[in-house]
């Protein structure tokens, strides 16, 4: 079956594409971070985890754009968000620098956060209830700053965060909030390989859902966690959960993720983007008869499909 891929690309005015520029935070699927993860995000540096915090510090730049972060914390206030999550805020400020063009950036496309764990989240479609938003898309000018700010709905959970602009092409940008990091995860258990399109890592054997409602009498909830990378710097790749992660039913049937999924914070919604270049991190839920053995089935993209054993 074939899958479609989101084609994303860079976007300037009067502007050409030329070469890559070095990116030192280019992310990994290693276990180890760079920094320490043990800091919460919304208190690094001052301030509590219920406001914004002041930040300066020296901004990431590729051939097009400046930035930097000035601003960013878990929002003191805002509209409710669903259990699990919470509006994280970022303030960036940048300057055009594509040979004396300016540069346009798109705000859904290009840019997501990132938290430690790898979890991503868009940004907030008209976040009005922001001081500065940006809205759909955003002029950097090579004479003067532009600057605005960003809220996405992140695990409560969330220690740090980063900002990743994340077009087509090697000309991606990684803005960390505070010191530089890569996410991490656990040793996976298994791996499927698509290609030279897609990894799909499943990290841990299944696990009950503790803060989910109780299954029905003989029936179970487990939770599967994945990462899924892209391997490709040329596009993002929309993936579909519910047809590309299913269970196998010893009947031969299948069993998609169960709507219950949408009370996990950490998740990857169908149609959604894995950036160019990058991995993401999702769980998902599961109701399957109690004790049944579980088979995972991946259909992929040059993969047609291939099966794996849980437990």
């Amino acid at each position: 079956m074939r899958w479609a891929l989101f084609s994303c690309a860079m976007v300037t005015l009067a502007a050409g594409c030329g070469g890559p520029s070095p990116d030192k935070t280019q992310e990994t699927s290693t276990s180890a971070s760079s920094s320490p993860a043990s800091e919460p995000a919304a208190a690094a540096g001052g301030g509590s985890a219920n406001e914004l915090r002041p930040l300066s510090g020296p901004p990431r730049s590729n051939k097009y754009v400046q930035l930097g972060v000035t601003e960013a914390g878990f929002a003191p206030s805002g509209p409710p968000t669903p259990p699990g999550l919470r509006h994280y805020v970022v303030g960036l400020k940048g300057i055009g620098r594509s040979r004396g063009n300016d540069f346009l950036l798109e705000i859904q496309r290009f840019v997501f956060a990132q938290n430690e764990r790898g979890c991503i989240s868009h940004p907030e479609r008209d976040a009005t209830w922001l001081q500065h938003p940006f809205g759909e898309s955003a002029m950097f000018t090579v004479k003067q700053p532009t600057e605005g700010e960003f809220a996405f709905l992140m695990p409560d959970d969330t220690q740090r965060v980063r900002v990743l602009i994340a077009p087509a092409g090697a000309d991606g940008l990684v803005v960390p909030v505070g010191d530089e990091f890569t996410p991490t995860w656990p040793t996976p258990v298994q791996t499927i390989e698509d290609g030279s399109t897609l990894r799909v890592l499943v990290l841990a054997n299944p696990t009950q859902a503790a803060a989910l409602p109780p299954p029905a009498a003989g029936r179970e909830h487990v939770v599967l966690d994945f990462v899924v990378e892209n391997l490709t710097t040329t596009q993002g790749i929309e993936f579909t959960t519910s047809q590309q992660l299913r269970l196998e039913a010893p009947a031969g049937s299948f069993v998609q993720p169960s709507a219950l999924t949408q009370q996990i914070a950490c998740r990857l919604d169908d149609g959604d983007v894995v950036p160019p270049g990058h991995s993401r991190r999702l769980q998902a839920v599961y109701d399957v008869p109690a004790g049944t053995p579980l088979r995972l089935q991946y259909r992929g993209f040059e993969v047609e499909q291939t099966s794996v054993d849980l437990k």
